[in-house]
C-alpha cells in the first residue's frame, strides 16, 4: 500500500531535466496518484517560457512506462505575479482532485530562494528529496538557444536531461519557433552587453500607458524583439530627467500617435501601479509603472474614436473590447495579460 493517496510536484519544467525526473519517480514511488502543477502556463513563448504546458507535460510523460502515465494528472497554472493569487489557484485546482480523507504528499527539493513557494502549503506533508544532482533549467535554456546547432546542444546537455527529452528537443527544434526564440535570445543578450556599466535603475525602470474608453483597452503589436508580433501595452524605458507621467505619455503618443491631448490625458488619468516581480521580464529586473488613462464620456458613435495609428515600435494598434482579453493570453507580451487582469473587468 502507498504511503499517500496523492503526491504534489510544482515546477516550471523548462527544461525538464533528471532533478525533476528524480522528483517525479519519488513522488510515484510513495503515492497512488501524482498532481503535477505546471507553473507559467498559458502565457506567450519567450526565452524563459519556451515550451506550452502541453509540450512540458508530453515531456514528462516520454520518460514513463504506461503505467505510471495513468497515474499522472496535470494542473496547469498561470503566473499571476501575486503569491496569494498564485497559492490560491494551487490550492483550488488540487482541492478538485482530493478528498478530505487522503493523505496528500508535497514532493521537493529546496535547492535555492527560488524554491520558496515550497513553505506555502503547510496542510500537505512535505517530502523533502535529497539530490546531489546541481542542475539549472536556465543554464540548459541558454545552452539550447545560444549553441551552434541543436546536436551540439543536445550533447553537451546529454548527461543532465532523459533521452527521451533529448529526442523531444531535437524534433521540437525543427518548428520556426525554435529559429524566432534563438534570435529573441540573441537580441537581448546583445541589449544587456550595451547596457553593461550603466546604473541598474536607469536600465530597469519602464513606463506603460494603458488607455480605455467604452469598454476597450488601446493595445500594440510589437514589431520587434524581444516579443515580435505579440500584443501589448504601449510602453518602454523612462529617459533621463522626465517625471514617470510625461514619460507614459510621451511613449503613449511616439508608439500609437494617439490624438488626444497631453492636458487631456492627465486630467483622464484614474491610477498607476507599480509592478515589480523580479521574473516578470526576460530582459532582467525591469520595474514597470502603469498609467492608466480612462476615457470616460467619450462619445459611443464609432466614427468618432480617438485616432490612432502605429508608429516606433508597433507594428499595428488596435483598441481591442475587454471581452477578448482572457482569449489573448498566449498573445500578450511578458506579464501584460496579468496587468490587464490587475486593472480592467476581465476574467481568466
Amino acid at each position: 500500500m502507498s504511503n499517500y493517496q496523492k503526491a504534489i510536484v510544482i515546477g516550471r519544467f523548462q527544461i525538464y531535466h533528471k532533478g525533476h525526473e528524480l522528483l517525479t519517480r519519488q513522488a510515484l514511488e510513495i503515492a497512488d496518484e501524482v498532481l503535477v502543477i505546471v507553473g507559467s502556463s498559458f502565457q506567450s513563448r519567450n526565452i524563459r517560457n519556451p515550451f506550452k504546458w502541453t509540450e512540458r507535460a508530453e515531456m514528462i510523460l516520454s520518460t514513463l512506462p504506461e503505467s505510471d502515465r495513468i497515474r499522472l494528472k496535470f494542473l496547469p497554472v498561470r503566473d499571476y505575479y501575486n503569491d496569494a493569487l498564485w497559492n490560491a489557484d494551487v490550492r483550488r485546482q488540487v482541492g478538485e482532485y482530493v478528498s478530505s480523507t487522503d493523505r496528500i504528499a508535497l514532493v521537493g527539493f529546496k535547492k535555492d530562494d527560488t524554491t520558496y513557494y515550497l513553505d506555502n502549503f503547510p496542510a500537505w506533508r512535505m517530502v523533502d528529496v535529497e539530490s546531489s544532482l546541481d542542475i539549472d533549467a536556465t543554464d540548459l535554456r541558454q545552452l539550447f538557444f545560444e549553441a551552434e546547432t541543436v546536436n551540439q546542444a543536445l550533447a553537451e546537455m546529454a548527461e543532465r536531461i532523459p533521452l527521451p527529452v533529448r529526442h523531444f528537443l531535437n524534433a521540437w527544434s525543427l518548428d520556426s519557433v525554435y529559429d524566432n526564440l534563438k534570435s529573441e535570445h540573441a537580441k537581448i543578450k546583445q541589449d544587456n552587453q550595451v547596457y553593461t556599466g550603466i546604473p541598474w535603475d536607469v536600465i530597469s525602470t519602464t513606463v506603460d500607458a494603458l488607455v480605455t474608453v467604452n469598454g476597450h483597452v488601446l493595445l500594440g503589436q510589437r514589431k520587434n524583439y524581444p516579443g515580435k508580433g505579440l500584443w501589448a501595452i504601449p510602453g518602454g524605458f523612462l529617459e533621463k530627467r522626465e517625471s514617470l507621467l510625461h514619460g507614459a505619455i510621451r511613449e503613449l503618443k511616439e508608439e500609437t500617435s494617439l490624438d488626444i491631448s497631453d492636458a487631456a490625458l492627465r486630467k483622464s488619468l484614474a491610477a498607476v501601479k507599480v509592478f515589480s516581480h523580479p521574473r516578470r521580464s526576460c530582459r532582467g529586473r525591469v520595474i514597470t509603472h502603469v498609467h492608466h488613462f480612462s476615457l470616460s464620456g467619450w462619445p459611443l458613435n464609432d466614427d468618432v474614436w480617438p485616432t490612432i495609428q502605429a508608429a516606433d515600435d508597433l507594428e499595428s494598434v488596435a483598441w481591442i473590447p475587454f471581452c477578448r482579453i482572457p482569449a489573448m493570453e498566449e498573445e500578450l507580451f511578458e506579464d501584460h495579460f496579468a496587468i490587464l487582469f490587475d486593472f480592467l473587468p476581465v476574467h481568466a
